[in-house]
C-alpha cells in the first residue's frame, strides 16, 4: 500500500538559527492510519506539520532539505494552496485560519475552495455542524464563539473537506470532555474510511487509545516510540523551586461577585475568594468561563450584578486601576506579548533584572531571553505570558486555559510557580479542561453555565 505522505531525510532550520529544529526525519503515513507525534514544548512538532503543509519555509522562512511526497508525487514545488487539495491542516492557533464572519460561511468557504459541487455543499455543511454540536450557532458571528467553539468550528471545517491526509496540531487543546470524545469517535470513523491522520498532541491520555503508532521528537530527531512517562501529573514542588512561607488566613475576601448575569449565559454562581486560595472554573465549551474572567478584569461589564475587589466595587473603575490588583493570562498569548525580547517581556518598569531572570529560569525560558517573543512556540508563549503577569505581583491572577501547549514537565514548572504565588498570599481563578490541574493546585471547583446555578 502506497503511503499518502512519505517523508525522507527531512531537515529544517529556521532563518537566523544556528542549529536545525528537525534533522533527518523519515516518516510514512498510510491510508487509514492515525499517527501521534509527541514531544516537549518547542521540540519541533508544529514545525514538522508546517513543513508538510508547505507553510515552512514558504511563509515563515528557513531552509528545508529532504523529500516530501504526497500519494507518490514530490510536492516540493507545490504551494500551500495546491497541497490543501490533498492535505487538510488544523493549525495550533485556530484564530489564524478563520477567514469569514459567520459559522456557516466558514464551513462553506473551505468546501468552495476545493471546488466542491454546489449541490453537495449545503448537506455537507449541515451534517458537519450537527456532528460538532454547532447547529444552534450556525448563524452566529464567529467573534461570539468561545475558544472551544472556535476550535470545534475549524476542526469541523477541516473534516468537512475530506482530503486524503489530515494534519491536526493539538486538536483537543480547548475542547471539553464531551466534545473530545466526539472527536475521537469521528477520527476513528475517518481513518476507517481511508483518511491518513497525523496528530500533534500533549493530551496523551486522550489520544493514545485511537492511535496506530506513537512517535516522539527529541533533540531534532523523530523516534519510533514514546519514552517512558509518568501516568499522572506530578504534584510535588521541584527540588530547586523557591519556597515561601504560607500566608496567614485573612478574614477579608479578595474577590466577591453577586448575581452576575450577562446575556446569553445563565446566571453565574456567586464567588467569594480569599488570599491564598485557588478556584477552578469548570464548564462546557461556550458556558461563559472566559466571559466571567473578562468581567472580573473589567474588560466586560455585566448586565446585572456586582463585582468587588478588596471589598470595593469595580463599577466605574478604569481597567488600569483594576489591573493593579488583577493580572490576566489570556487564552491566546499572542494577544499580550508586546516586547522586543523575552527578557523585556518580564522585566517591566519596577521589576529588577534578577527578578525577571529568576522567573525565566523557573519557567525554563532563560535560554530564550534574547529571542523575540513571537519566535517562541505556542506553549513557550503561554509560559512567558504567565511569567510576565506574575512578575507584576498582582493580588489576583486570572488564567484562561493553563495547560494548552504544555508537555508534562513544562506544566509542572507553571504549577510550581503558581503554588509559590498562592503560598505568598496570591489568589488564582483559572479555567482548564484537565482535571489533574485542580488536584495539582488543590483547587476548589465551581461549575459554570448550569441553569439555576
Amino acid at each position: 500500500m502506497e503511503p499518502i505522505i512519505q517523508i525522507e531525510n527531512l531537515s529544517f532550520t529556521y532563518a537566523n538559527a544556528n542549529q536545525p529544529v528537525l534533522s533527518n526525519i523519515d516518516l510514512a503515513l498510510n491510508p487509514g492510519e492515525i499517527v501521534l507525534v509527541a514531544g516537549a514544548t518547542g521540540s519541533g512538532k508544529s514545525t514538522l506539520l508546517n513543513c508538510i503543509a508547505g507553510i515552512a519555509p514558504a511563509h515563515i522562512g528557513g531552509a528545508l532539505t529532504g523529500t516530501i511526497r504526497c500519494q507518490g508525487q514530490d510536492i516540493e514545488t507545490w504551494t500551500v494552496c495546491q497541497r490543501s487539495f490533498q492535505i487538510g491542516t488544523l493549525l495550533q492557533n485556530v484564530e489564524t485560519q478563520i477567514f469569514t464572519d459567520t459559522v456557516t460561511d466558514e464551513v462553506v468557504f473551505g468546501l468552495e475552495n476545493l471546488n466542491t459541487p454546489t449541490q453537495r455543499i449545503q448537506p455537507l455543511t449541515q451534517a458537519i455542524l450537527q456532528e460538532f454540536d454547532l447547529q444552534a450557532q450556525k448563524d452566529w458571528s464567529i467573534v461570539r464563539l468561545s475558544a472551544g467553539q472556535k476550535q470545534r468550528l475549524i476542526i469541523a471545517c477541516v473534516l468537512a473537506m475530506g482530503q486524503p491526509a489530515l494534519l491536526l496540531d493539538e486538536p483537543f487543546a480547548y475542547l471539553d470532555l464531551k466534545t473530545s470524545h466526539r472527536l475521537l469517535h469521528l477520527l476513528k470513523q475517518r481513518a476507517a474510511q481511508g483518511q491518513a491522520i497525523l496528530i500533534v498532541e500533549h493530551r496523551l491520555d486522550l489520544i493514545q487509545s485511537i492511535c496506530d503508532r506513537a512517535l516522539y521528537i527529541d533533540q531534532t530527531h523523530l523516534h519510533p516510540r514514546l519514552p517512558p512517562k509518568s501516568p499522572h501529573l506530578p504534584i510535588s514542588p521541584a527540588p530547586n523551586a523557591l519556597r515561601t512561607s504560607p500566608c496567614s488566613p485573612s478574614p477579608h475576601p479578595l474577590l466577591q461577585t453577586l448575581t452576575l448575569t450577562l446575556h446569553p449565559y445563565p446566571p453565574y454562581p456567586d464567588l467569594t475568594l480569599y488570599p491564598g486560595q485557588t478556584v477552578l472554573l469548570k464548564g462546557d465549551n461556550g458556558s461563559g468561563k472566559t466571559t466571567l474572567l473578562r468581567m472580573i478584569s473589567g474588560l466586560v461589564k455585566p448586565t446585572v450584578g456586582s463585582i468587588e475587589l478588596l471589598e470595593c466595587s469595580i463599577a466605574g473603575k478604569r481597567i488600569v486601576e483594576i489591573a493593579q490588583i488583577v493580572g490576566f493570562v489570556l487564552q491566546n498569548p499572542n494577544h499580550q506579548l508586546f516586547a522586543e525580547t523575552v527578557q523585556q517581556e518580564v522585566r517591566q518598569p519596577g521589576i529588577s533584572a534578577s527578578t525577571a531572570d529568576g522567573i525565566l529560569a523557573q519557567l525554563n525560558l532563560q535560554e530564550r531571553a534574547e529571542q523575540h517573543p513571537q519566535s517562541l512556540s505556542q506553549g513557550q508563549k503561554r509560559r512567558l505570558a504567565l511569567g510576565a503577569v506574575l512578575a507584576r505581583q498582582p493580588r489576583l491572577c486570572l488564567i484562561d486555559e493553563l495547560t494548552v501547549g504544555q508537555d508534562i514537565q513544562s506544566l509542572q514548572l507553571m504549577l510550581n510557580l503558581l503554588r509559590m504565588f498562592t503560598q505568598s498570599g496570591g489568589t488564582i481563578l483559572l479555567t482548564s479542561h484537565d482535571p489533574a490541574v485542580a488536584k495539582a493546585l488543590n483547587a476548589h471547583i465551581i461549575e459554570v453555565g448550569q441553569k439555576g446555578s
